[in-house]
């Protein structure tokens, strides 16, 4: 990211400002003045705040679109319910836009949304192969038949491998193994608690935070700690309290409930700067990488909770 260094960055569906980690750093690339960023969507979010240029996104309901199940063989066409407001326009036709004014010739670049998503069942193979597009795009919801016993693993030999060449040339462990992490086992002996962040109870990451219903109905921005844990740091349900560890503090409201063990404090949801105490939760999370795969590890992150005090810098 820094050969060469970014001079401009286009952001769309996503507000790397609160869900990245160490989102302090994040927050201070996008305010480089050297970095011309654009970011294209339906609410002015944290990231939006940082943009030189907002452009207006279109809503889901404005736009069509294949849909699949998340974790399930259904598919659908959705044909937008209503026409963009104002000026707002799709992911996908500001993409074809751009493509144009940069000289692309790509076929791509020139069908309909529709047109574009049929070019995906050409050549198709596996479970998608099975699907018949005229009756998707006729509106019928589409189930896709999975072929267990004909559908290869993704991996050279097309078998389960419980010894795995590729891993083994990585330099991982080539069958399925534990072992402990160093830096999380230094972690775990500075900082007493284990932070778990997931998606709101009313919110899905920043997804909805623009809908101010659901945020009244999750409520301001909170954490949950054991009673145990609480009564050790002789901390009150619904009391202000802050969370902090090598990269920094925020300030959340406390919840006490057994629906956690002891030792974690779980955070629903990311939410934006100002709906908190202070700060928000990503801002504690490393930016390191897993081993195998290389995702993020939010959950490998260990920090500690005290009393909110007024001086307490924001």
């Amino acid at each position: 990211m820094k050969d060469p260094l970014l001079r401009a960055l286009y952001i769309s569906a996503n507000n790397p400002a609160v869900t990245c980690p160490e989102a302090h750093k994040v927050r201070k690339g996008l305010a480089r003045a050297d970095l011309f960023t654009v970011v294209h969507d339906p609410f002015m979010t944290d990231t939006a705040k940082y943009a030189d240029i907002v452009l207006p996104a279109a809503l889901y309901l404005e736009t069509d679109d294949l849909y699949r199940a998340y974790g399930a063989y259904w598919m659908q066409w959705g044909r937008r319910a209503a026409e963009p407001r104002g000026q707002a326009r799709s992911n996908f036709d500001v993409a074809q836009a751009l493509a144009r004014r940069m000289g692309l010739t790509d076929r791509i670049f020139t069908l309909a949304p529709q047109q574009a998503a049929q070019e995906l069942f050409k050549g198709s193979t596996g479970p998608a192969s099975k699907a018949e597009p005229a009756r998707l795009f006729a509106g019928e919801s589409i189930h896709i038949k999975h072929d267990w016993a004909g559908q290869p693993f993704g991996t050279p030999s097309g078998k389960l491998e419980f010894f795995s060449e590729q891993l083994a040339s990585q330099g991982l462990s080539p069958v399925p193994d534990w072992s402990p992490d160093p830096i999380e086992v230094a972690d775990a002996a500075k900082w007493p608690l284990r932070l778990l962040t997931a998606p709101g109870y009313f919110q899905a990451h920043t997804a909805y935070s623009g809908v101010s219903f659901l945020r009244e109905r999750e409520g301001k921005p909170f954490c949950i700690l054991h009673p145990k844990d609480a009564a050790q740091r002789s901390l009150a349900d619904g009391a202000a309290v802050r969370l902090f560890n090598d990269r920094g503090e925020i300030g959340l409201l406390l919840k006490v409930s057994d629906e956690v063990q002891p030792g974690i404090v779980l955070v629903p949801g990311q939410r934006p700067v100002g709906e908190a105490v202070s700060g928000t939760i990503n801002m504690l999370c490393s930016d390191r990488y897993t081993d195998m795969g290389e995702g993020a590890t939010y959950q490998s992150t260990f920090l500690d909770v005290g009393a909110w005090k007024a001086d307490t810098p924001s």
